[in-house]
């Protein structure tokens, strides 16, 4: 079944409970560990170009030190090496980043009593990853400079955070950057009801100096609100709901711009394959009509669309309208399986077709398109665990153009193939 998940995935119990061949001999308050993951990736048709093509091998290496003393106190520090071969210009910068500090914060509080607070720079995760998300699939996966303050009490605890993105840079110590800001409060509510998370949430953006749609420069603030709601039965079947809308300004425009998702699946627990299935509804609104001076596309913060818009990175949250239906299953006790199918839309014909790190893939018809019909995308995935410390897997997956690209774009196939083996210490 689909995991429940916490405001943010920061606890000094993801070292500790992670302890591999490094650690067996240290003291309990003593945490070493490494991780170091080689991945072959190939891409065809390019902005669906077939002419477009490229295969590079990227390589992640990290290093990790956990010391935590009492249960009031605890230091995190976690190095990490990005590198690759065959890489091109615009692959430089998210794929590769010699040996910087990722994360190294300290807490002070008890995660198992009433409240704790952690300050550095740490990774963040939020609303499964849909609000805010710094996955794992990224070979360079940036951070936040943050304070964060935990309440918490049984299956509920609130999360009071100020943040500021941290950029990658190759030819530097990673920074901050000024004025890109990222704060809120995150809820997550589980005495309610029974086997139920409900998480309000209200967050606030800012960015220095963005560019409107009459073309004035000025400060951007945004605000989200919103709701997440995920539970499951002792029967198998297990939901989630998402809903929030944004509002403030992006330089002199107004901001007015909603979100919505609801996933529905089920696991047949007696079955020996475990398989689950599952069907998922996103919708992210789109800018209407330009130069009217609203911005009615939905802003993507610091996200990690991977697991959820297809393993391609051809789809954002931002100006679609998609449905996935999915099929996974686990063949033994080491392997897992997932087949996953897309079927993608336009929330607006006027607006333009974005990634999944919410750049433009595609320009938009400024005199709206004939169609908003993108195309449909077929995923297929496996990792298999050869023990506590190896693991190997890999996927393919296709984008079968729809009419919009065939009007926007050559519109050839996009495919994306990926393995990778990775060792844990």
């Amino acid at each position: 079944m689909l995991a429940l998940v916490f405001a943010s995935t920061v606890t000094a119990q993801d070292w500790k409970s992670s302890r591999g061949l490094l650690s067996r001999d240290l003291p309990e308050w003593l945490t070493l560990g490494s991780e170091l993951r080689l991945r072959w990736e190939d891409r065809r048709g390019l902005r669906f170009d077939p002419e477009n093509n490229d295969g590079y091998l990227v390589q992640r290496f990290r290093i990790n030190l956990g010391i935590e003393p009492s249960r009031h106190f605890g230091v995190f520090v976690q190095g990490q090496d990005s590198r690759g071969w065959k890489l091109d210009t615009g692959r430089r910068n998210n794929q590769r980043n010699v040996f910087d500090i990722r994360q190294g914060y300290v807490r002070i509080g008890d995660e198992e009593g009433i409240w704790d607070v952690k300050a550095g720079r740490m990774r963040m995760s939020l609303g499964n990853e849909r609000l805010l998300g710094r996955g794992n699939w990224s070979n360079t996966t940036p951070t936040h400079d943050m304070v964060k303050l935990a309440v918490h009490k049984g299956e509920n605890r609130v999360d009071i955070f100020s943040s500021s993105n941290v950029t990658v840079d190759d030819e530097a110590f990673d920074k901050r950057v000024d004025g890109n800001n990222y704060h809120g409060v995150y809820g997550s509510l589980g005495s309610l009801i029974p086997n139920t998370k409900i998480e309000p949430y209200f967050t606030q953006r800012t960015v220095k100096q963005v560019t409107g749609e009459n073309g004035f420069a000025s400060d951007a603030d945004i605000f989200t609100a919103g709701t997440r709601a995920q539970g499951t039965t002792l029967s198998g079947w297990d939901c989630e709901l998402d809903y929030a809308r944004q509002f403030g300004t992006f330089a002199q425009d107004d901001v007015r711009a909603w979100v919505a998702t609801l996933v529905a699946g089920h696991t047949f627990q007696d079955a020996t394959w475990k398989p689950r299935v599952h069907a998922e509804f996103n919708y992210a609104s789109g800018d209407q009509e330009r130069g009217d001076g609203v911005r009615g596309m939905y802003d993507t913060y610091f996200h990690s669309f991977h697991k959820h818009y297809g393993i391609a990175n051809l789809l954002g949250r931002k100006n679609t309208c998609n449905f996935k239906s999915g099929f996974h299953f686990k063949p033994n006790s080491k392997t897992v399986v997932r087949l996953d199918h897309l079927l993608i839309w336009l929330a607006s014909r006027t607006d333009s077709y974005y990634r999944h790190s919410g750049s433009v893939l595609v320009p938009g018809v400024a005199s709206g398109a004939a169609s908003t019909y993108v195309g449909n995308e077929f995923d297929a995935q496996f990792v298999y665990t050869l023990s506590p410390e190896y693991k190997v897997g890999g996927g393919y997956a296709r984008l079968f153009p729809g009419a919009f690209l065939d009007e926007t774009t050559p519109a050839a196939d996009s495919s994306f193939t990926y393995l990778y083996v990775e060792l844990t210490l």
